[in-house]
């Protein structure tokens, strides 16, 4: 399984430079802006095939970020969920134990995906 990292949020475009002119993408948009030298538009186009990948890089790190961060925010709200759990009676919790299981297996799961680097998802 491959690496995957995740740095600081990304930018949402980035500029390509050519012998004759220069290019802002946009991600968020998939609109491609192009300029001379001279800063003087020359016309806006659709992405390529690959600048298409790019975006969509850009989207996948963008949401696996996102998803991350809920997922440590989850993980704190857990912590405070297990403490309620160890200080129930072990009568009370055997009367209806079914929300303390649903909260462990979030909790796990969340913390699964914490050690995997799965941040397809946040619970």
């Amino acid at each position: 399984m491959a690496e995957t990292t995740y740095p600081l949020t990304p930018p949402s475009y980035s500029w390509v430079y050519s012998d004759a002119t220069k290019t802002y993408l946009d991600y968020s948009t998939r609109i491609a802006t192009e300029y001379d030298l001279s800063d003087v538009l020359i016309g806006t186009r659709p992405f390529t095939a690959e600048e298409n990948l790019l975006a969509d890089e850009w989207a996948a790190t963008t949401t696996g970020l996102s998803n991350k961060s809920q997922i440590e925010t989850n993980i704190e709200q857990d912590y405070a969920k297990m403490q309620a759990i160890e200080a129930q009676t072990n009568a009370d919790i055997r009367a209806d134990p079914s929300q303390e299981i649903k909260d462990l297996a979030r909790a796990v799961r969340r913390l699964d995906r914490m050690a995997l680097e799965n941040f397809s998802g946040t619970d």
